[in-house]
Order: C-alpha cells, then sequence, then structure tokens
C-alpha cells in the first residue's frame, strides 16, 4: 500500500514536471522508492576524477560518461544495495568509517589531509563516504554473486596463449591429431572450401557424401610442431582445439586435419603468462556476466527512466 501511494505520489509529480517546464531539478530515473534527479546526475560527473580513484572498478577511467550511462550506475547502485540487504548484509557507518581510518594509516595521513584533498576535489567529506560505502558494497558484491558465476578453464588460458604467440617461433605445442587424406583428383583446390564445410558437417554427426567414400584416416598422437612440416605448423598455429585446419596438398594427397588436442609445452613463458591472461578472462567475463545479471535482475524491481 505504501509503495501503491508513493508511486501515485510520484507519477503525480512526473506530471507537473512535464507541465512545469519552470521545475528546477529534473527527475530523469527511478528505482523502487529511490528518485534520481538531473542535480544527482551532474554532480557525479563533476565529481568523477575522484570516483575514478577511489572505486576505478565501478567509474571507468577511460570513460566520459553521458547523463544515461550517470543514471545507470546509481540504478545498479541501488540495486546491489537492496540485493545485498536481502542477504543480510548490509554495511554500517562504522565500517565504512574503519575502511577510511585504514587508508589514512597506510598512507600516513591524518583527517585533516584528506578534507583538504577533497576540497580541491570539488567534492566534500559526507560525499567521500558515501563513495567508500559504495566501493565496499561493491567489492561484496562482487565476490558473493558475481565470481561465483565466472569460471575460466585451463584450456581456455591455452588457446589464449596461443592467440597471443600465433607467430612467436619459441613457443612450441603438442598435438593430437586426425588425419583425413584423399586422392587429390577427388578434392583439387577449388574444392577446398566445400571439402572443409563438409567434414565439420561429417564431425557432428552429419553424413559423408559418396563421392568421399574413399577417404581415410589416421591418428597422429602426442606430436610436436617439430615433426611436421612448415607449411602445416602454419595451418596449426591457426587453428583453435576443436576445429579443422584449412586443406592441404601433400604428396599426392589432400589432407584436412582435426585438432583433437593442442597444448602448450610448458615453458617459464607459458607459466608467466598464465596468471596475466587468467586475470584477462576474467575480467572480460565479469564485464559480460555483470551486464547479463543487471538486466535480469530489473525485472524484480521497479525502474523507471524519463
Amino acid at each position: 500500500m505504501r509503495l501503491f501511494l508513493f508511486l501515485a505520489l510520484l507519477f503525480s509529480t512526473l506530471n507537473l514536471q512535464a507541465k512545469n517546464t519552470k521545475l528546477l531539478d529534473k527527475i530523469t530515473a527511478v528505482v523502487d522508492e529511490h528518485v534520481i534527479t538531473k542535480s544527482m546526475i551532474e554532480r557525479v560527473k563533476k565529481s568523477l576524477p575522484i570516483r575514478q580513484n577511489i572505486s576505478p572498478f565501478i567509474y571507468k577511467k577511460e570513460m566520459k560518461y553521458t547523463d544515461k550511462e550517470v543514471a545507470d550506475l546509481i540504478i545498479r547502485k541501488f540495486i546491489i544495495r537492496s540485493t545485498l540487504a536481502e542477504q543480510g548484509y548490509v554495511i554500517s557507518d562504522a565500517t565504512v568509517e574503519k575502511e577510511i581510518k585504514r587508508k589514512e594509516q597506510r598512507l600516513g595521513l591524518s583527517r585533516n589531509d584528506p578534507i583538504a584533498f577533497l576540497k580541491k576535489s570539488n567534492t566534500n567529506f559526507e560525499e567521500f563516504f558515501e563513495l567508500n560505502k559504495e566501493a565496499i558494497e561493491f567489492n561484496h558484491f562482487n565476490s558473493v554473486v558475481i565470481i561465483p558465476l565466472i569460471s575460466v578453464s585451463e584450456q581456455e588460458i591455452k588457446n589464449e596463449f596461443f592467440k597471443e604467440n600465433v607467430n612467436n617461433k619459441t613457443v612450441s605445442y603438442r598435438y593430437t591429431l586426425v588425419d583425413f587424406s584423399i586422392d587429390e583428383s577427388i578434392v583439387t583446390k577449388k574444392d577446398y572450401a566445400i571439402f572443409k564445410k563438409t567434414m565439420e558437417s561429417f564431425q557432428k554427426g552429419g553424413p559423408l557424401p559418396s563421392k568421399y567414400g574413399s577417404i581415410e584416416t589416421s591418428t597422429l598422437g602426442d606430436i610436436t610442431a617439430d615433426g611436421l612440416t612448415a607449411d602445416l605448423q602454419k595451418l596449426l598455429n591457426k587453428t583453435q582445439e576443436g576445429q579443422f585446419t584449412q586443406p592441404i596438398n601433400m604428396m599426392g594427397e589432400t589432407h584436412i586435419f582435426y585438432v583433437k588436442t593442442r597444448d602448450v609445452v610448458e615453458s617459464s613463458l607459458f607459466q608467466n603468462a598464465k596468471n596475466r591472461i587468467r586475470a584477462l578472462l576474467y575480467e572480460s567475463k565479469a564485464k559480460e556476466v555483470t551486464q547479463m545479471w543487471f538486466e535480469r535482475e530489473k525485472a524484480n524491481h521497479y525502474v523507471k527512466t524519463l
């Protein structure tokens, strides 16, 4: 009933606003019982530098935000706060104060130092306090909601490593290949594209045309690039695990290779790159998962943008 009355009053306000263009503070969005105004958005935009320093994971440093993008960030803040509250996690003022003091001690600052800095940064301590609260909430939300939805496999790391080092001759690989070969008179160069599509379909359970009935197969297991021709190495460098290479003519026959497994031969280069690649993949997936989560979660809230 209270929500109904709130919405009735809100829509009444919105109608008055539409009729009165002299209204000082325009309402731009509503999320549940929270009203987002034009002045709130302008305030965020004016204090972006300090926001990007305190919460770079929320306010991306490379971004120049539009009003709509800022409104979306504020909407997300309220949805995160609501989600955490439902889980019994509410950030108290004491928790925020403790975090601010921890930062001051780590940097060897007194309370007057941040206040002086805030004045130069077009903000105040109250806003600084709220920014720290928002950052703590986002970190906890990311830990308990988003991260459990993300996984990065060892194979994904290897595939990304392959892409980065496709032309790096110091990196060596170990393969298990399935070699499909047929007389070159049956599959000539002009047939290569159709032949590859046919083999991809066949690998997924499709029929093999009768004209390819003489095709022969053999499995080449645990072989390294050192034992392959230069032309085949080039094809394999462009082919991921679970894919077919482009067809190639070898000794009077047309060959196409299915890469059953492709592993990097363990090296210091790969070991040193693993953590970096894993972090990049996590970050990429986190953006996608977070976007999908908010789009889905909005259905559980009253959200309206004007």
